[in-house]
C-alpha cells in the first residue's frame, strides 16, 4: 500500500506499483487483526482499524439481509456464506495485483480521450451520449474486487469496511487530477432518469441542486456541485495537482502511470520534479529508476489503440457481477478467472442487495477494457503482428472471449444476460513527444466482425 499525505489527507492508491516493491494490499490493511501502536510511555497492541469492522449485536440485528446479518465483522471474499466466514484477503490482494494494469491504463485513457465531464463521470449510456468508460466504472471495479459478495460489493453494506473510505478519497484525487486537465467541462444541466432518496425521479439538476444531506454551514444551506468544486474549498489538494500546470500535471500523472499503462517513451523517465513529491509517486520519477514495461510504444508516429467495450443492463442479474475480458485461452473454472494470466480486465456491476428489474427504471451501464497491452506482449511472442491490422482482427476475432460471473464466482451464460453486448473498437493515436505531454486519440471506430455472431456480441445493426 501507497501511504500518502498531503495537508492530512490519506487514499489508497491502486494503479500504481508499491513504491517497496510490496504487495498492494499489505499488511497494515490485510496482514493482521492487531497492530502495535507505539506512544510516548511505551508500546501498545490495538485492533487494526484498517483491518476490518466489527459490528455490535445491536447493529446485526438491524440487517434485514442475509448473511450481513450473521457476520460479526466487514468481509472481504468471503470464503462462505456462513457465520463462520473468512475474508481472504490474499486473494483480494492477487485479484487487486492482477488488474492494476487494466486500472492505470483505463484511468490513462480517461484522462486523455475523455474530455467532457458528462461522460468521464458516470458509467450510463444513451445512445446520444455513447462514450464506455468512466470513473464511476473504475469505482465499481475496486468495489467488485475487494468484495466478491462481501460488504464492499454490495452498496447497502460497502461504507462499513474501512476500505471504502481510502478508496473514495483516492476516487476523489482521480477526479480532482482530471479536473485539473480538463478546467473547463463539469456538470451539466439534465434530467434524472431513476431518481434517489432526495432526488425524485425526472427532475432536472444542474450544477447547482443542493446535495443532500450534506450541509456547507450552519445556516442549513446545502453543498452544490458549483461550490465543492475545488478541493482546496475543503482546506486540502493532491500533490499531483499542487500549484502545478497543466503540463506538469501530465508529467505527474504519466510518472506514476504510463509505465503500468503500458504508455511510456523511452525506460527511462528524464522529468524534473519538485523533490517533495517524488518521494510521494513512482519511482520512476527519478533519472535513475528503471521504469520496466511490455514494451515501449513508438517515441514517434500513431499507433492503434484496441479496446473491448462492454454495455449491459445494471438490473441485468439483480445482484451485483463480474464481466471479464480475456485475450487467449483461460481455465474453465469460474473461481479462477481474475487470477488467469490472459485476463486483461474484470468489469463490476455493484448494485444494492434488492436490485429488482424494472422496465421503467431500466439503466444500461458501460465500460471499457483496453486491449493493446495483451496484444503488444503477445506480439513479443510472435503470436500477432500489430503492423497488420487484418492480422491483428483476425487475432482478436479467435482469442478475445468474455464471461459472466456472479460475485460468488458461478458463471451465468452470456446469453442470458439481459442487454449484453461486447463490441472492440480501434482508435488511431498520435504518441506523446514529451512526459510532459499525452497521447493525442483520433475517432474509436467499431470493429463489428470480431464480435458478431458471439454470445452478447455486437453484430451488423446493434446500436454501437
Amino acid at each position: 500500500m501507497r501511504y500518502e499525505f498531503q495537508q492530512a489527507d490519506l487514499y489508497e492508491q491502486w494503479a500504481a506499483p508499491a513504491l517497496d516493491g510490496g504487495p498492494i494490499l499489505p499488511a497494515p490493511i490485510s496482514g493482521s487483526a492487531y497492530i502495535v501502536v507505539y506512544l510516548p510511555n511505551g508500546s501498545q497492541t490495538i485492533p487494526n482499524p484498517l483491518y476490518q469492522y466489527k459490528f455490535d449485536h445491536s447493529d446485526l440485528s438491524s440487517f434485514p439481509d442475509a448473511p450481513f446479518d450473521i457476520w460479526e465483522e466487514t468481509k472481504r471474499y468471503p470464503s462462505t456464506t456462513t457465520a463462520a466466514a473468512s475474508s481472504q484477503d490474499k486473494l483480494v490482494g492477487q485479484q487487486i495485483t492482477q488488474s492494476q494494469d487494466s486500472y492505470a491504463q483505463r484511468f490513462m485513457n480517461l484522462l486523455q480521450a475523455y474530455p467532457r465531464f458528462a461522460n468521464f463521470s458516470n458509467s450510463a449510456w444513451t445512445p446520444e451520449s455513447p462514450g464506455y468508460d468512466s470513473l464511476e466504472s473504475l469505482h465499481n471495479q475496486i468495489h467488485g474486487l475487494i468484495g466478491n459478495g462481501g460488504h464492499m460489493s454490495i452498496i447497502d453494506y460497502a461504507g462499513f469496511d474501512p476500505l471504502f473510505w481510502l478508496h473514495h478519497a483516492n476516487v476523489d484525487r482521480l477526479l480532482a487530477i482530471w479536473q485539473a486537465l480538463h478546467p473547463d467541462s463539469f456538470v451539466e444541466p439534465s434530467i434524472e432518469p431513476v431518481g434517489s432518496a432526495v432526488i425524485a425521479q425526472f427532475t432536472r439538476t444542474d450544477v447547482h441542486t443542493p446535495l443532500k444531506p450534506f450541509r456547507s454551514d450552519t445556516k442549513g444551506d446545502f453543498w452544490t456541485s458549483d461550490s465543492a468544486a475545488d478541493v482546496t474549498r475543503f482546506g486540502y489538494s493532491y500533490p499531483e495537482i499542487q500549484g502545478k500546470s497543466v503540463p506538469q500535471v501530465k508529467a505527474a500523472v504519466n510518472a506514476l502511470y504510463a509505465a503500468s499503462a503500458g504508455k511510456t517513451i523511452t525506460r527511462r523517465s528524464s522529468i524534473e520534479t519538485d523533490p517533495k513529491l517524488a518521494p510521494l509517486i513512482a519511482a520512476g520519477l527519478s533519472n535513475e529508476a528503471p521504469i520496466e514495461t511490455i514494451p515501449d510504444l513508438p517515441a514517434t508516429g500513431n499507433y492503434t489503440e484496441y479496446l473491448a467495450n462492454i454495455r449491459v443492463q445494471r438490473q441485468a442479474l439483480e445482484q451485483a457481477f463480474f464481466i471479464h475480458i480475456f485475450v487467449g485461452d483461460f481455465n474453465p473454472d469460474p473461481k479462477s478467472w481474475t487470477f488467469e494470466p490472459s485476463l486483461v480486465g474484470s468489469h463490476a456491476i455493484i448494485t444494492p442487495y434488492v436490485m429488482k428489474r424494472d422496465p421503467l427504471q431500466s439503466t444500461i451501464v458501460t465500460g471499457q477494457i483496453p486491449l493493446t497491452r495483451a496484444l503488444r506482449a503477445d506480439e513479443q511472442k510472435g503470436l500477432v503482428d500489430m503492423t497488420n491490422e487484418g492480422n491483428t482482427k483476425e487475432y482478436l476475432t479467435r482469442n478475445l472471449h468474455w464471461r459472466v460471473t456472479t460475485m460468488d464466482d458461478k458463471e451465468v451464460p452470456r446469453d442470458q444476460v439481459p442487454d449484453l453486448k461486447i463490441s472492440v473498437v480501434a482508435a488511431n493515436v498520435s504518441a506523446a513527444q514529451a512526459d510532459d505531454e499525452f497521447p493525442v486519440w483520433g475517432e474509436m471506430i467499431v470493429q463489428t466482425d470480431i464480435t458478431s455472431g458471439r454470445p452478447a456480441g455486437l453484430g451488423t445493426g446493434d446500436a454501437v
